[in-house]
Parts: structure tokens; C-alpha cells; sequence
């Protein structure tokens, strides 16, 4: 006598149901009776909740299981309440009937499919055509729905509640209007920091729709029906906002009275808008100028310049004191050069910025001021210019290939598409991104050939340049020389002894 078959059960729904997953619970209760009936025992619950079959993106684990089981024999079969809830497109039904080789059965609630006859692949095809069709249709029909509500401004709000809106993410909320109001133009008209305007709205009771809720509070609401839970109102109170929530609030198009599906603008919301629309678009410039720290201070012997410590070789950083000692003849800060332990150096004290820097101009001062040096940098350009002509020429040549098919794209040319246009310029950017690095590589050549000038006059070039201005100067002048400066004490006034040419470890 034959072993009863081996047969999983799978069930599957396109969106999550409430904790009870009555859907998918209701679809393995069938598939067993359906196993007990062909005399077979169940072999496991396979299930993908919330999981689309129309979606190529998503990823279903328990089907990608079940195919492994089927494959290595571990099942006999599948039994599906009905075929639409097991594939939804023709290509999957082509490697199941691959895989079918192998000998395993597919049972829906009413018929099997055997896909070693003909007949079988057949109606197992039919079966996935019209799961397909059904699903292009739904996709179509969802689609034209979501554009019409998202231009009536209905439709999915988010997961909290918007500012300045009430819960359909459509109605104006009127207590919020005039605060969001006075935001825009702290912002816009009075220069204020976000801190200020998050400050502001904590101070009128206005705080961050992206609500905590108790335990208690989450309970209670997961107990309620959708009808309940629309009217249930809880005391759980919001945080301020940070800074970065707020402007993302305040960017939302809904302020100008714009709906949105996705990333496109498809109609206007009823009633007056929170924000004049040229008002917002002018705050949108203002954030999205915004973006990063603010430039810091330029030092001329930190980072990529051609100065290093004398027991590593590592480059400088710099940290302000930290008692706050200023120096005597300038309202500032004292500053002291050190070995930059995060790029792997020791971390040692070097020198006070200002004894340093002003070794670093004596020395471009003479370097510069002489005949020699001129000559020696006069070579350096020649010879950098002859290296980065190859390539020059070649990113020449890459980019006005690249301007062409941007024309042809912007002008509309009847064979280029906008795949055909990414696809031809991705190659483009990437050798043009080879070749500039490559120039990088080699560095910048002198604009001019370099004349010996006066001491006084290179002196007040220095002078006059800006931080970095001097710093282009210092590496004009010891490119590939760079000084090597032995750790000491920051309250020395004269270093000149602990500047090497070479480093302790080739010393």
C-alpha cells in the first residue's frame, strides 16, 4: 500500500486583514478539508499575508518555500483555495509547469491539475491567463481611482495625521492655520532659525502629529472596529517637532493646496490653501537651499596641504582651547595644530596655529621669491599639462557626444526615447567620471607659467589671499616637499628647530 501524499496548504491575501487573518485563516481551513478528502496529510501552513502575486517587486517567502519543498520532494504537492491566490501572472505558471517534472500535484478547492498531460498544462495555463487578465484590469482600475481621488485631494493621507490638517488630510484644521502661517514668515520674511519656529509652536500647544501612544492606548485601539476607531479620540500627546520634521512638514505640497499622487501634482485641494502658493514655493527654495553644515573655518596647515607630523607622517587638525584662553593681541580663541589621530597618527600636540602658520608664510615667501623655485614650478606645469592632455581630450570628446543625445532627447527626435537616452549616456558618465579621475590624480596644472617676483610682492599676494588663497600658495610652492614638524609644545613661540625635511622614520 502507498504512503498518503504529502500536501501543503497555501494561502495568500494582497493586503493585511486584522489580527485575526480571517481571510487567510479561512483559506487554509479549506485547503485542509480539501487534503483530508484525497485520503493526503498535510504537510505544512504556508501563508503570505499582505503579499501581492500581480507585483513583480514583492518578494513572497513562504512561495519561494513552498517552490524549494516541491523541488526537493519534501512535498508531494500543493493544495490553493483557488489558483489567483497561488500565481497571478502566465511567467510563473511556466515554472511551475517546469518544476512539474519533478512529479508533484497542484489541487485548487474543486479540481486538480495534472501538469504532466497535456489537458492539465492547458487548463493550468487558461487558469493563469485569466488570473493575469483579471489582475492587468483590477491594476488598471485602481490606478484610474487613486488618480481620480488624488485629484479630488482624498484618498491615502499617510500614516498620522498631517499639520495643519484634520484626519482626511483634506479639510483645514483652522486652530493650526494661522500658527503654520506665522512660521512661513519667521522664515521666510524674518530670517529665523527652525529652532525658533519649533519653539514657537511648542510654546501655542502645536507639537508633532507623530503621536506615541501608551500601551494602554494602542490596545485599546486595536480592540475597536474600523467604525469605532474612526471616532475614538485618545490624550496621548505628541513631542515638539525636531527641525528636520517640521520642514518636511512645512515642504508638504498640501500647504499650497496641491494634491499629489506619488511625486506628481495632479489637481487642488477644495477651500483656501494654508499657503499662497508663490509664498510656499519661495519657502521650498529656502529649505532646499538649506542643506548641510555651514562652511568651517579654513586653516592653512590642516588636511591635504604639504605639511605632516614628524613622528607618523600623519596630517594636522587643529582644536580650539578648551578653557576658552585667547591670544593677546587679537579677540579670538587660541587654536593649536595636532596630529590628526583619526587619519592614524599619534595625536600629538604640534604647535599654536599662529607660530606654525607664520613658519609656513616666511617659507612660501622665499620659495616663491626666487628664480629657482620658478623655474622648478615653470617644469612642474609643463610636464602636468603634457599628462592630463590625453586625457582633457578624451572627456572633450565624451561630453560633446553626451550634449548630443541630450538635444536629440530635448528636441524630441522620433527614435530616442528616455531608456534609450539612459541607457547610451549611463556608459557616457561613467568614463567620463574615469577619466576626471585620473586628472585628479595627476592634479592641476599652474593657469599661467609662474615669473620670479620680488619678496615684497609675493608678500603681499599672501596677505592679500584668503585662507584659501594661502593654502593654494603653500602647495604651489612644496608640492612634493612637504615639511615634517616634530610634536611639542603649543606655548613655544619659535619652532623653527623642530621643522624637518624628512620624517623620524626615514630619519
Amino acid at each position: 500500500m502507498n504512503p498518503p501524499l504529502v500536501l501543503d496548504s497555501y494561502a495568500r491575501e494582497s493586503r493585511r486583514g486584522d489580527k485575526r487573518r480571517l481571510s487567510v485563516t479561512g483559506q487554509h481551513a479549506s485547503n485542509e478539508q480539501r487534503i483530508r478528502d484525497l485520503g493526503a496529510t498535510l504537510g505544512r501552513r504556508l501563508d503570505d499575508q499582505g503579499k501581492s502575486a500581480w507585483n513583480p517587486e514583492v518578494h513572497r517567502e513562504d512561495w519561494h518555500v513552498l517552490i524549494g519543498r516541491l523541488t526537493s520532494g519534501e512535498s508531494d504537492g500543493v493544495v490553493i483555495f483557488d489558483l489567483e491566490r497561488f500565481l497571478r501572472q502566465v511567467k510563473d505558471a511556466v515554472r511551475i509547469v517546469d518544476l512539474a517534472k519533478l512529479g508533484f500535484k497542484v489541487f485548487d478547492s474543486d479540481m486538480e491539475f495534472d501538469l504532466m498531460t497535456t489537458s492539465g498544462r492547458d487548463a493550468f495555463y487558461k487558469q493563469a491567463v485569466a488570473a493575469e487578465t483579471y489582475s492587468s484590469r483590477l491594476s488598471e482600475k485602481v490606478s484610474r481611482g487613486n488618480l481620480q481621488r488624488a485629484a479630488n485631494g482624498e484618498g491615502k493621507r499617510g500614516r498620522y495625521r498631517a499639520l495643519g490638517f484634520e484626519d482626511d488630510g483634506t479639510t483645514v484644521r483652522e486652530s493650526e492655520r494661522p500658527h503654520i502661517r506665522e512660521v512661513d514668515r519667521m522664515i521666510r520674511q524674518g530670517g529665523k532659525p527652525w529652532r525658533e519656529a519649533v519653539a514657537y509652536l511648542a510654546k501655542h500647544g502645536i507639537f508633532s502629529t507623530a503621536i506615541k501612544h501608551t500601551t494602554e492606548c494602542q490596545e485599546t485601539k486595536d480592540s475597536l472596529s474600523a467604525y469605532q476607531l474612526r471616532r475614538y479620540a485618545c490624550e496621548c500627546k505628541g513631542e515638539p517637532f525636531t527641525e528636520n520634521g517640521l520642514q518636511k512638514a512645512m515642504k508638504s505640497p498640501r500647504m499650497a493646496g496641491y494634491s499629489r499622487l506619488g511625486k506628481n501634482l495632479v489637481g487642488r485641494l477644495p477651500g483656501e490653501p494654508i499657503l499662497d502658493p508663490p509664498d510656499h514655493q519661495e519657502l521650498l527654495m529656502l529649505i532646499t537651499s538649506r542643506r548641510g553644515r555651514p562652511p568651517a573655518q579654513i586653516f592653512l596647515c590642516t588636511g591635504k596641504v604639504p605639511m605632516r607630523c614628524w613622528n607618523c607622517a600623519t596630517v594636522f587638525t587643529q582644536r580650539q582651547s578648551s578653557h576658552g584662553a585667547k591670544y593677546a593681541d587679537r579677540d579670538e580663541v587660541k587654536r593649536t595644530y595636532l596630529c590628526d589621530k583619526t587619519a592614524g597618527g599619534c595625536g600629538k600636540t604640534i604647535a599654536d596655529r599662529y607660530v606654525l602658520d607664520g613658519h609656513v608664510r616666511d617659507s612660501v615667501v622665499e620659495e616663491l621669491s626666487s628664480a629657482e623655485s620658478a623655474e622648478e614650478l615653470k617644469r612642474q606645469r609643463e610636464q602636468k599639462m603634457v599628462q592630463r592632455a590625453p586625457f582633457e581630450k578624451e572627456v572633450t570628446r565624451l561630453t560633446r557626444i553626451r550634449d548630443h543625445w541630450d538635444r536629440q532627447l530635448n528636441e524630441g527626435a522620433e527614435d530616442m526615447t528616455i531608456e534609450r537616452h539612459t541607457f547610451l549616456v549611463s556608459d557616457l558618465n561613467r568614463k567620463i567620471k574615469e577619466q576626471k579621475a585620473k586628472l585628479r590624480e595627476i592634479g592641476e596644472a599652474l593657469a599661467a607659467p609662474p615669473e620670479a617676483e620680488s619678496r615684497e610682492a609675493v608678500l603681499r599676494k599672501w596677505e592679500a589671499a584668503g585662507p584659501e588663497g594661502q593654502r593654494a600658495m603653500f602647495k604651489q610652492a612644496f608640492s612634493g616637499r612637504p615639511f615634517y614638524v616634530m610634536p611639542g609644545s603649543s606655548l613655544d613661540t619659535d619652532i623653527l628647530d623642530r621643522i624637518k625635511a624628512r620624517p623620524r622614520l626615514s630619519a
